[in-house]
This record gives structure tokens, sequence and C-alpha cells, in this order.
């Protein structure tokens, strides 16, 4: 089956079934993407976003308050350094900026972003 196959597969699978659970179930929790987000987008406040309380108070206290902080300190690998915060939070906060991303593009965008995760992860 070629990529581009897969990647159409895969975004028909996360229409029906959601998002999150398409790539984990084929792909797996080490997977690797990728969003472009909007200047709208990276501006929208991290309130907007429903994390958790301990998660909400990590990144305020250490000086993020809107997306774009947070997609920064992802790519920059330095947000896994703020104090007293957790594996298990650090992934909350990838996984909702993730989500909040996907959201925000359109079904072509959406479509692309598969393209570029079977380019990415299956080899």
């Amino acid at each position: 089956m070629r990529k581009e196959e897969i990647a159409l597969e895969l975004y028909n699978s996360a229409k029906e079934n959601g998002f999150l659970d398409t790539i984990y179930e084929v792909i797996g929790p080490k997977v690797s993407v990728s969003i472009a987000f909007t200047k709208k987008a990276c501006e929208t406040n991290i309130d907007d976003i429903e994390f958790s309380v301990r998660a909400n108070n990590a990144l305020k206290r250490a000086g993020y308050f809107v997306i774009e902080d947070i997609v920064d300190a992802l790519s920059n690998e330095t947000l896994i350094h703020i104090r007293n915060l957790g594996k298990k939070t650090f992934n909350e906060i990838q996984t909702k900026i993730l989500v909040f991303g996907y959201e925000r593009l359109t079904e072509k965008e959406k479509l692309q972003f598969f393209v570029d995760l079977v380019e990415r992860n299956c080899n």
C-alpha cells in the first residue's frame, strides 16, 4: 500500500474514531509529529485549553501564558525542565497542544498532516 493511501486511511479513521486514538493505535505513543500553528492560534491564552490545575499552574509559574510560548518550549525541549512538572503532566501538555493544533487545521491540511505523519514514522 502506498504512503498516500495509508495517510488517507488514517485521516478517515481520525474522522471516525478520533484523532488521538488513531495515532496511538497505529503508530504508538512514541509518535513523531509536527503541526504548523497559525498566528491566531499561537496568540491563544493557555486558559482556553483545559489543562489540569497542576499543568496550568506549572506553565504560568514558568511564565508561559500563550500557546506560542508552549510550542516554542516544546520545540526547544525546555518545557520538561519546569520545576514540579513531571512526565505525566508534560505528556498531558504535549498531547493537548497537539490536539489544539490539529483541530485548527482545514480538512486539506489534516490530510497533509497524515501524509507527513506516515513519512516521519513509517519506513
